[in-house]
């Protein structure tokens, strides 16, 4: 799925801060006044990373390439206590296919403006996912007509021929589960498996001992009719990062993905007075995206809690107008209604893969940005962007939160990293405008 697919990178090469303000420096030292403290998680092998500082006119005033599972500290000399500058945060990725010689570089950009200084950037993943192959061969049946193993991608279909003998990558958090149906049955009968943990999960199981689903499913209607890619989870545990998921398969890279505008849930539970896997989760977690194809479309972005699956989801109330762009490098857009932050974003795709994203605030009217100065030592090595060549695409991303009420607290909260959860808190919606 596009959506768990972009949501694994992004967790992999996006950055973030934290807010931990610098003693004053005495008068008359000959220190700069402006610090940024860095905690860099990342070994080299993981990641390569650099942070640079811009002022208002794009000039750098400080570039460092920081080293792997260390910290360091980045300063702007001649600075004063109340400057501000803009700060960009590099992560650079080499990826290398198993087998082929094949090596890809993805250039992730963070840029966060008008940052304060004294701040502490913490470098780390925030990633909690585990992965296991689970090997499952069925029983008990004459014929496996449709099975879904939420988060799970499919390696090898359970049929006939192969003794109903299937094999599925699943994304978990300790918990997974199926759901089948067999014998040309209308319901579906499923089975949970707890407390999993290690890269293999081996079972063979009897479907007519399956537990059957009798309660309707819930329904969540869409905003419109697209290509949706769309996660329902069950909180388990929200402390300990623990969820049960009730979404579709993933799908593979490239594969065809469905149309449609509304979504049905199944919940791993039944109403048999015997049965042995009761509701394990109190709320649910649900996150979407989809793109509207028709003219003047946008792609809607949803992370919310719920306490019981939403019939509808929350529609953005504020909108953008379509961006204005000069020399590569100059962007405009007119606000429309109140959200908390913009993001606008570039990517420059094949090998290196470059992304750039810019946090602003936004404003009543028109807001506009131009991006910075690359310095010498990104730029010689990477000539797409010492051109800023992005084929003149820029993606503009309007971003509300129910629980946040300014563009300071929402960074401060992208900086932070502290809680991978921190967006379904707060309630999030975004409108995304490809201008």
């Amino acid at each position: 799925m596009r959506f768990k697919s972009a949501l694994y990178l992004a967790i992999t090469v996006i950055v973030f801060c934290t807010c931990k303000k610098d003693p004053i420096v005495p008068p008359g030292s000959s220190e700069p006044v402006y610090t940024v403290f860095v905690n860099n998680e990342f070994n080299v092998l993981q990641a390569r990373m650099a942070i640079f500082l811009s002022d208002e006119t794009g000039q750098v005033r400080a570039y460092r390439e920081l080293p792997g599972s260390d910290t360091a500290q980045v300063k702007v000399p001649g600075s004063k206590p109340d400057d501000r500058f803009d700060c960009t945060v590099v992560s650079i990725v080499t990826i290398d296919a198993p087998g082929s010689d094949v090596r890809d570089t993805i250039v992730h950009l963070s840029t966060y403006t008008n940052l304060p200084g004294g701040e502490s950037i913490n470098l780390r993943t925030a990633f909690s996912y585990q992965t296991t192959d689970l090997n499952v061969t069925f029983t008990g049946l004459n014929t496996l007509d449709s099975i879904i193993v939420p988060d799970g991608l499919t390696f090898v279909q359970p049929q006939a021929s192969n003794n109903f003998s299937g094999q599925y990558r699943v994304l978990h958090t300790g918990k997974l589960w199926l759901r089948v149906r067999v014998n040309g049955e209308s319901m579906w009968r499923f089975i949970r498996f707890d407390n999993v943990n290690g890269p293999t999960l081996n079972a063979t199981v009897d479907a007519s001992l399956m537990l059957p689903i009798f309660a309707m499913p819930k329904k969540i209607t869409l905003p419109f009719t697209a290509a949706w890619t769309y996660n329902v989870d069950g909180l388990v545990d929200t402390a300990a990062n623990k969820f049960l998921a009730m979404g579709d398969l993933l799908r593979a890279p490239g594969g065809a993905i469905p149309v449609f505008n509304s979504v049905d849930i199944y919940e791993p539970v039944s109403n048999d007075v015997f049965d042995p896997a009761p509701k394990a989760y109190n709320g649910f977690r649900v996150r979407l995206k989809g793109s509207d194809p028709l003219p003047g479309g946008y792609t809607y972005l949803i992370d919310q809690f719920f306490p019981d699956i939403p019939a509808t989801v929350p529609l953005p109330a504020f909108d953008l107008q379509p961006t204005v762009l000069s020399d590569n490098r100059l962007v405009a857009t007119q606000c429309i209604g109140q959200f908390d932050a913009l993001v606008f974003s570039r990517t420059h795709p094949g090998t290196p893969n470059i992304t750039w994203e810019v946090y602003t605030a936004p404003a009543n009217g028109v807001v506009a940005y131009r991006l910075p100065d690359v310095p010498e030592g990104l730029g010689s090595r990477f000539a797409p962007l010492k051109a800023y060549d992005f084929d003149g695409q820029v993606t503009a991303r309007a971003e509300n939160y129910d629980r946040i009420f300014n563009y300071e607290a929402v960074i401060r909260k992208y900086l932070q990293n502290n809680d991978p959860l921190w967006q379904p808190k707060a309630g999030y919606v975004g409108r995304e405008e490809v201008q």
